[in-house]
């Protein structure tokens, strides 16, 4: 991956709950990591869910390697949330990561 491929600043975030001092609480997200990333648009799905038509987009992201990256965080990108749905050690050498991220769905 080189530098000039690095077209898009991202967050990656966490879910946090906060507590609201009644016995429940609230989602929130926290950005973990920020860095540059390797964008590119991906493949649109439509869907029937509870009898509803739903469309998504998927995308490819490629970073350099992070630990804390999951399929549990989400991505923040230009004011819109992404799902996670892999991450992948390109070549197990622990230097980068492809993510698949979904737009469109609830994260």
């Amino acid at each position: 991956m080189r530098a000039g491929r690095l077209n898009a600043r991202i967050e990656i975030q966490e879910e946090v709950i906060t507590d609201d001092g009644m016995g429940g609480g609230s989602k929130n997200w926290r950005t973990i990591y920020s860095c540059w990333a390797e964008w590119r648009h991906g493949s649109m799905n439509e869907r029937l869910q509870a009898m509803q038509l739903q469309s998504s987009i998927m995308h490819r992201v490629f970073i350099y390697c992070h630990h804390k990256v999951t399929a549990k965080n989400s991505i923040l990108y230009n004011g819109n949330r992404y799902q996670i749905r892999a991450v992948v050690d390109v070549n197990n050498r622990h230097e980068r990561l492809e993510l698949l991220v979904e737009e469109g769905v609830a994260a």
